[in-house]
């Protein structure tokens, strides 16, 4: 069985690496290191396809082939517009900053875009309430990976009945129309019809297709060799069929990808440890969210099904830094994401807005979990689903995407302190 595990392993690997040689994993937008950026990437790029007044120049085919295909009550007309990133509301209140906002005379359609960022507080609500502040009917598209649906930590008072919204207001119940989409799945199909539509344009074909190859890795599904794994999965003996068996069931075990996660935590806080400039911090602040075998194994139990992503645990590696010894720096598990970010002590020559200045794609964050205080931090997926970036960081020998990423985040602290 041990030799067979083996050969499979290889030629698993062998497969993989003809994937690579083809070119098939080549892709600029994720080279550039802005494959899930939801604020540099995937929104300009949705507004860019869906504005009828786009670069792309094929005036309104694309809005409308979004439309007829994932909400077909709305009305394209010429008076269409497309705005991105829009920061609503007035000096009374504020409805927060809405990715994609499509609108006419008379409806407005609004595009929550979640690549891997997480939920905000009322999030959903809010936007619903802007909606209905400019009189027009509401549509709203709640858009992912892989098409999961909202928490309550995000719809409010709006209620989730098998997938239906509604809203109590007092003795009424107002339906909301609420749709979740996935990349992985509604995109991609409405990405291949517009590549059909447009027929010779040959550089926006490519573009697109650039974009549809992104999307499949982000989801796992750019794997050109399938149909070879499936025969050397399929073409087995009883006892190969067992040792397939063995290391799935291994290999989806909390307690498998537990220890890898403790070794990555092992791993990160031991090199930055070994450059002399910082410390492995044991105070009284953190002692919560440090890591151990145990709680790293546990944590990959909480499923999202069972448990809100907002209460289940934050483990992780606690840093001070010895130059400047209010600056922490934290690499933490928590919801479904790898996180990593700094959390301040008293600092009259730094704040975390001036942080985010340096770092655009950081979010600052109020009191969060069991972190004391305010702190910054970007986040990369999916650790829990055991895809994306994050799965990239959980093995620690040879990694040399590991070891820039933990380079990487050297750099920028190095930025920060020096400040």
């Amino acid at each position: 069985m041990q030799e067979y595990i083996r050969k499979l392993i290889s030629q698993t690997i062998a497969l993989i690496e003809k994937n690579k040689s083809h070119g098939n994993e080549f892709n600029l937008l994720k080279i550039s290191g802005m494959g899930s950026s939801e604020v540099f990437t995937h929104t300009p790029i949705l507004k860019e396809l869906l504005d009828p007044r786009g670069s792309h120049g094929q005036g309104n085919l694309f809005l409308k082939s979004f439309i007829d295909s994932f909400c077909s009550e709305f009305i394209v007309d010429e008076f269409v517009q497309i705005k991105k990133e829009q920061r609503v509301g007035d000096k009374k209140k504020s409805y927060g900053q809405i990715d994609l906002i499509i609108s006419n005379k008379t409806q407005i359609l609004i595009i929550e875009n979640k690549i891997y960022a997480e939920d905000q507080v009322k999030q959903l609500n809010r936007y619903y309430e802007y909606c209905e502040s400019t009189k027009k009917q509401q549509f709203m598209i709640y858009l992912t990976l892989d098409g999961k649906e909202p928490s309550q930590f995000s719809l409010g008072n709006i209620k989730n009945v098998d997938g239906k919204y509604f809203l109590n207001d007092g003795e009424n119940q107002q339906n909301i129309y609420l749709k979740c989409l996935s990349y992985q799945t509604d995109i991609i199909f409405w990405l291949k019809n517009i590549q059909s539509a447009i027929g010779k344009a040959s550089n926006l074909v490519a573009a697109i297709q650039q974009y549809i190859n992104l999307l499949k890795m982000l989801t796992g599904e750019l794997i050109t060799g399938k149909k070879e794994l499936q025969k050397m999965l399929i073409d087995v003996q009883l006892n190969e069929l067992e040792a397939i068996k063995k290391i799935s069931d291994e290999y989806s075990s909390s307690e498998y990808r537990g220890k890898l996660l403790y070794n990555l935590f092992e791993y990160i806080k031991n090199v930055f440890v070994q450059t002399g400039e910082f410390l492995d911090s044991n105070t009284d602040d953190f002692l919560n969210i440090q890591y151990n075998i145990r709680n790293c194994q546990k944590w990959f139990d909480q499923l999202s099904s069972k448990n809100l992503s907002q209460n289940r645990d934050v483990i992780g590696c606690v840093l001070q830094s010895k130059i400047n010894p209010n600056i922490t720096f934290l690499f933490v598990a928590a919801t479904d994401y790898f996180h990593y970010g700094i959390v301040l002590k008293e600092n009259k020559n730094l704040s975390l807005d001036q942080i985010q200045q340096l770092f655009p794609t950081w979010a600052v964050r109020d009191t969060w979990k069991k972190i004391p205080n305010s702190w910054i931090s970007h986040s990369i997926g999916n650790l829990r689903g055991f895809s994306g970036d994050a799965f990239k960081l959980l093995t620690i020998r040879n990694n040399i995407f590991l070891d820039d990423f933990i380079n990487d985040r050297l750099k920028e602290l190095d930025l920060i302190i020096k400040k």
